[in-house]
Parts: C-alpha cells; sequence; structure tokens
C-alpha cells in the first residue's frame, strides 16, 4: 500500500471544480493506493462539506482543510492585485504542510484519469520539483501565448524550458532550502505570476515530467516533446488532463471524449455545464481590465454567436 499526499488550493469560485477532480482522483486510483488530500482554501470557502462525502466513499483517504489567513501569504506584500492569493499557495505549501517529504499539487481544473502511484514515485531528490513543460506554442509567431513564453524564456532562463505550474511534484525539504529564491524574482516583469516565479526561481531545479501528466487537451503538441511522449496522449494515455487551454464543459472545443469524461463525472456530483457556465460568468463580470468588461469564450461562426459553445444568438443578414 502506498499512501501518496495531494495538494489542492481553491476558493469558493473553483470548489465546484475542486469537486470533480478529487472524485476523477478517487474513481481512478487503485485499490491498494491511498490518497491524503490537503486543501489550502482562504476563509470562508465552501465545499468541504461536499468534499469530505466525497472521500468517505473510499475508505482510508484522509483529507486535511487548512484555511489561510491573509497573514501567512508571503506574497501579500506585493502588487499582484488583479490575481487571486490562491494563485501563491503552492508556492509556500511546503512552510504549511512541514511534515511532508512530497506533495503532488494538482490545479482544482484537472480531471485525473489514472492512478497517480507511478508519478509519485518519480524520484526528485536532487530536484525542488517535478513539473511538465507548457504547451504553450512557442514556435507560432502569431499566438501571443506562444510569444510571451518563447520571449520570457529566453530572457530570463538558462535552461530553455518553461514549465506550467498547473500539476507539481513537490520536494518539500528541498522546497524548505530553496524557497527563500523566490521573492527575489518578484522584481521581473509577470504575466503569469505563480508560473513564471516558479520558472525563474527554480530554473535548472525542477526535473522535467512525461506529458502525460500535465496535457491539455485541445492543444496541438509541439515537437519539443519526446516521440514518445506525443504518442502516449494521442492514444488517450494520458493520467491528467489540465483545462487551462479549454474548459471542459465547453462542447464547440473541447475533444468530445473529454468532455464526455469530465460530463460524467460532473452530474455525479449534480453538476453540470451550466452550472460552470454561470460560475464563469459571475466571476469575469466582476473582472474588468481597461474599464471594458470581459466576456469570455464568445466565438462568432458564420452567422452565429456561441458562448461556451451554446448558441445563444442567430445573426440575421
Amino acid at each position: 500500500m502506498s499512501e501518496i499526499n495531494i495538494l489542492y488550493a481553491f476558493d469558493t469560485a473553483f470548489c465546484d471544480q475542486a469537486a470533480v477532480s478529487i472524485l476523477s482522483l478517487l474513481e481512478n486510483k487503485r485499490d491498494d493506493t491511498v490518497y491524503h488530500i490537503f486543501c489550502m482554501v482562504p476563509p470562508h470557502t465552501r465545499g468541504q462539506k461536499v468534499i469530505l462525502k466525497i472521500i468517505q466513499q473510499y475508505p482510508g483517504t484522509k483529507l486535511t482543510w487548512r484555511v489561510i489567513r491573509h497573514s501567512e501569504n508571503p506574497f501579500r506584500k506585493y502588487d499582484f492585485s488583479r490575481w487571486s492569493p490562491v494563485i501563491f499557495y503552492r508556492l509556500f505549501a511546503h512552510r504549511i504542510f512541514p511534515n511532508t517529504d512530497k506533495i503532488l499539487y494538482l490545479d482544482s481544473d484537472t480531471l485525473v484519469c489514472d492512478d497517480l502511484s507511478e508519478l509519485y514515485s518519480v524520484d526528485i531528490t536532487n530536484y525542488v520539483m517535478g513539473a511538465v513543460r507548457d504547451m504553450a506554442p512557442t514556435e507560432n509567431q502569431h499566438n501571443p501565448n506562444g510569444i510571451y513564453v518563447a520571449e520570457f524564456t529566453q530572457k530570463y532562463l538558462k535552461n530553455d524550458i518553461y514549465f506550467n505550474s498547473g500539476v507539481l511534484l513537490i520536494n518539500v525539504k528541498k522546497m524548505t532550502e530553496y524557497g527563500h529564491l523566490i521573492p527575489g524574482a518578484t522584481d521581473i516583469e509577470l504575466k503569469y505570476p505563480d508560473q513564471d516565479l516558479l520558472n525563474v526561481a527554480f530554473d535548472g531545479k525542477i526535473l522535467s515530467l512525461p506529458l502525460r501528466y500535465n496535457f491539455g487537451p485541445g492543444v496541438k503538441i509541439s515537437i519539443k516533446y519526446p516521440t514518445q511522449w506525443q504518442q502516449d496522449v494521442l492514444a488517450g494515455n494520458y493520467a491528467i488532463l489540465h483545462f487551462y487551454t479549454v474548459k471542459p464543459y465547453d462542447y464547440t472545443n473541447t475533444p468530445h471524449d473529454v468532455y464526455s469524461r469530465f460530463y460524467n463525472t460532473a452530474k455525479k456530483l449534480n453538476l453540470y455545464p451550466e452550472d460552470f457556465m454561470k460560475r464563469d460568468m459571475q466571476r469575469y463580470h466582476r473582472k474588468k481590465q481597461s474599464n471594458k468588461t470581459v466576456i469570455p469564450f464568445v466565438r462568432v461562426i458564420g452567422n452565429t454567436i456561441t458562448l461556451f459553445g451554446i448558441k445563444i444568438h442567430h445573426i440575421r443578414i
């Protein structure tokens, strides 16, 4: 039997997605795998009862629900006002759970499709953490995200690999040893603060993990990944799906098998696409940039407008 420490960090806005991810984690574990699930949450975050109900179906599963006070966040003094403080929790989890040797962090917008014992057993003794190279299309000179990552890598990183922070296999001892390097990276220009900080602070100290452990569906797979890694995900041999490129409830733009997998898991919790769409609209309604309301995932296809893959208006010409 192997006990695996799993970390989630979320607030009320993402508690439903975290619940779906946790259910998928437990549904796909082996009988001899025991998960200890740690949740780092800000005060008044809902979802604890739902998650407790989920894990009670799996004997041996443990839950630690840790509320993080504002004063405990070492990044509170920096000017990251447009970002939720929750995104920084993964960067100081080693301070909150110092008695763990290793902990596997998963973003709440992930879906687990396999037992994670093999991933957890990866030897990171000499690394601060293991992570998967970000899928930003750096070879595409017309893609804003690809351009940013390419320029950031060239400007700040010697190791020439920019990692995604959505799945992190954290060596708690090494994080304690090298964690002081993170604040030193706050002076650089940041677009994705937690991810940028992680890449700069631990450049050369991160082990590159196979793509199957943090695969973003709907993205063209770059040749920068080893052939076997590409073949694994193309054949559906992925362990963790991470929806940082498309939403799993966006029927139009998410691969059908992935949409079905998410839908079938979520409905066991009485959650459906419209629930997540409504939550997204509420969140984006509150977030304004340059005094303009951001309306996410609106696409015009022919003479039809779709919102999150749902037809909302037919344009008559």
